[in-house]
């Protein structure tokens, strides 16, 4: 048997773990795009290279210039093809990057100095200038492919192990759905289960604990003996007298908080009454009153009273508080199914919630209550109507 609060936190972890998951693969391709951009640097020394070798030395001072240009974008270029990247000490071997930078820049510079002599050289010893510049180009052309040839392999590794993770992540995530929709599904299927009216008496097995918890507390509390005299014959709840005998043996009044007092009526009652049988109307007052149950604490009482109205007497610490325990109880059951034999029906409540004074007997404070409920039915029924 489940756990809910395990079920829940399990999915917090899972989550987590999806999370992390996500995290990783965002960093692998930020780190890919670095890559990318050391890639990119590498590309553009070799046009930097082509236009220093190209340039028309017939004007010297704009040659001066272009080469100039060139010789500095080219210096840039070579540190940024040997930026650290995010990931480096997982993905590269130290040794051989920075051994091939070395000679990346060893080589970068000599063609650098030998362009420079050439733009500036005179006509003269031009040729022999260019030769030297074109023997530089050569290595540093050669150390540039070692180095491009190198960041696509761990480009290549990188996007390998980037494949991996999403793989990993989307048959996780896949996993999670299914798995948690299943559970989430048995967590539904047990609250359906307290919600839903019995039909042939059966015991209904919960797949959750908490669940299994509440079934049995309101299969003990539908069980439990109670003097006939005081309890309603449909529902086994409590009645007029009932109530009347419990409120002065549980002493509601005098824990130290206020008494409040709340009357339901099923907006659809005639309707039901003329439909459902006598068995399902027993049932559907049993599960009113173990959806009130819910919101029962010790010293609270519940009712059912001979004309099938649901009495709810509760002790609490400030009006508010019992107002919205009241108004709850009224939007579970419009939010609930009820099973009968007929098959499942939907209803609603009407309610009036009052203060019961010391003053007044809980008879006098039923009357009082009732005539709540007509200002709720005439504003359309489903709510909870109130003294102002």
């Amino acid at each position: 048997m489940i756990s809910i609060r395990k079920v829940f936190f399990n999915l917090k972890v899972a989550l987590l773990v999806l999370g992390i998951g996500i995290t990783v693969l965002s960093v692998q391709l930020f780190h890919i795009s670095q890559y990318g951009e050391r890639l990119s640097a590498l590309k553009n020394q070799h046009l930097l290279i082509e236009k220093i070798i190209n340039t028309d030395l017939s004007d010297p001072k704009m040659a001066s210039i272009l080469i100039n240009g060139a010789v500095s974008e080219i210096a840039l270029s070579v540190k940024l093809s040997g930026q650290e990247a995010l990931l480096d000490a997982f993905v590269t071997s130290n040794e051989e990057q920075a051994s091939l930078l070395r000679s990346l820049e060893l080589s970068s510079e000599a063609f650098r100095d030998s362009a420079l002599i050439w733009g500036e050289s005179l006509a003269i010893s031009r040729t022999s200038e260019n030769s030297r510049m074109m023997t530089a180009r050569s290595a540093f052309l050669a150390d540039i492919d070692r180095m491009m040839d190198y960041q696509v392999h761990i480009i290549n590794q990188s996007i390998a192990t980037a494949k991996t993770t999403a793989i990993l992540l989307f048959f996780t995530c896949l996993l999670m759905i299914f798995f948690y929709r299943y559970r989430l599904n048995q967590i539904y299927s047990d609250l359906d289960k307290v919600c839903s009216i019995d039909i042939d008496g059966s015991k209904k097995e919960a797949s959750t604990q908490e669940v299994d918890f509440i079934l049995k507390r309101l299969f003990r509390r539908s069980r439990n003996t109670i003097n006939p005299t005081f309890t309603h014959p449909l529902s086994g709840l409590n009645n007029l007298m009932g109530l009347a005998s419990l409120f002065n043996t549980k002493k509601t009044g005098k824990s130290g908080n206020t008494v409040f007092l709340a009357l339901f009526e099923i907006d659809q009652y005639e309707l039901i009454n003329s439909t459902l049988s006598k068995e399902d109307i027993g049932n559907l007052f049993i599960k009113l009153g173990e959806i009130i149950s819910l919101y029962e604490q010790p010293l609270d009482l519940i009712g059912h009273l001979e004309d099938d109205r649901l009495v709810f007497i509760m002790s609490r610490s400030s009006k508010q508080t019992a107002l919205q325990e009241c108004e709850t109880i009224v939007q579970s059951v419009e939010e609930s199914s009820f099973n009968a034999q007929l098959g499942p029906i939907k209803i609603t409540l009407s309610a009036g919630f009052i203060l019961k004074t010391p003053a007044k007997s809980i008879e006098e404070t039923i009357e009082d209550a009732s005539k709540l409920i007509e200002k709720a039915k005439e504003g359309g029924g489903n709510r909870v109507a109130q003294l102002r």
